[in-house]
């Protein structure tokens, strides 16, 4: 029989239940604001729907991609590694934006920009997935397999659901509505059929390594819970409005890359007194001012429909580089500044 080790934590496990793991409770607590705010009718108009976007936009969602310039302008280093991409890139995506809106595909832009967030939001968990195995060791063939095999099919069972046989244009806001794919209703029974057949594996790969004496990976199987559950409860346990569905399904992401972004801050800018306070509180203010914008814009305010536009392309370059900051394997001290222990 072998000893139980205490798992290891990418900060401590205080710090990661919190941001990494236990921030999966803010799906349920935008759910409750979206059932009581048709009471809140001194704000937006009582609209619920738009009630709880502002409030996940403002506050959680627009400050979580502020937080990304830290790293990509702010880290000297990181900004001339692709001082392009980080300046004309960034340029032409907004152009990109304009030309999209001036052609009236700015429906079709915002389903995209969803489509493409989840995605996203499936490849941070993932990354979280893997950065806990590494660290307790938890890499052994067939647990890679079963992991990552109930993960991916467990995540993309869920999203697919939420694009199968769509008979009428998606509704964004009132008249605001784009017609995208539709997915045949096989292919979501097909990746829900694999999710339980992983599940049931998975389930009995722990019951057999309890068996056997070997330690389990606590921090994977919260994570793993986590994701799934909340992928699961947005997707197929409830039918809420586009909006509303963007904001449950975000929010765990946002603030897990909060906690990801303050531990970096710190590790990486200590000469800088309350880094981590002053880059919180610039992406609050940054959250709130776009928050105010995408409301004027939902409503249909000309001025701010268009002011949008560049905030819009911010959120798809932050999808996109976020891919490309984070490589581990190829930087040994990335690695080290966001794992050591020293």
């Amino acid at each position: 029989m072998e000893k139980s080790a205490a798992p290891c934590w990418i900060v401590s496990p205080g710090y990661d239940l919190t941001f990494f793991i236990g921030s999966c409770l803010l799906t349920w607590a935008f759910f409750g604001l979206y059932q009581i705010a048709d009471q809140l009718g001194w704000v937006l108009q009582g609209d619920n729907i738009l009630i709880t976007y502002f409030v996940f936009t403002a506050f959680f969602d627009h400050p979580h991609i502020f937080q990304t310039f830290a790293r990509t302008h702010l880290d000297r280093t990181e900004f001339n590694r692709r001082r392009f991409l980080y300046t004309w890139g960034l340029g032409l995506f907004i152009i990109a934006g304009f030309l999209i809106t001036a052609l009236g595909w700015e429906s079709e832009l915002i389903v995209f920009a969803a489509v493409f967030g989840t995605w996203h939001i499936i490849r941070q968990h993932y990354g979280f997935l893997r950065a806990y195995k590494k660290l307790n060791q938890d890499t052994e063939e067939l647990d890679n397999w079963l992991d990552y095999g109930m993960f991916y099919s467990g995540t993309f069972a869920c999203f697919f659901n939420d694009y199968t046989d769509i008979k009428s244009p998606i509704v964004i806001y009132r008249q605001l509505t784009a017609r995208f794919f539709t997915l045949p209703y096989e292919i979501t029974e097909i990746t829900w059929g694999l999710f339980l057949g992983f599940l049931v594996l998975f389930v009995g790969r722990q019951i057999w390594k309890m068996i056997q004496g070997k330690p389990l990976n606590l921090p994977k199987l919260l994570l793993l819970t986590a994701a799934l559950t909340t992928h699961y409860f947005v997707f197929f346990a409830t039918a809420t409005p586009f909006l509303v569905a963007e904001a449950l399904e975000t929010v765990f992401h946002d603030v897990q890359y909060q906690g990801w972004m303050m531990h970096y801050e710190k590790r990486r800018f200590p000469h800088m007194r309350h880094i981590v306070l002053k880059m919180l509180g610039l992406s609050l203010l940054y959250g709130l001012i776009v928050g105010l914008v995408e409301i004027y814009g939902l409503l249909r305010v000309e001025w701010a429909m268009w002011v949008f536009v560049p905030f819009t392309m911010i959120v798809l370059y932050h999808y996109y580089v976020d891919g490309l900051i984070w490589k581990f394997g190829k930087d040994a001290e990335l690695r080290r500044l966001m794992f050591s222990k020293e």
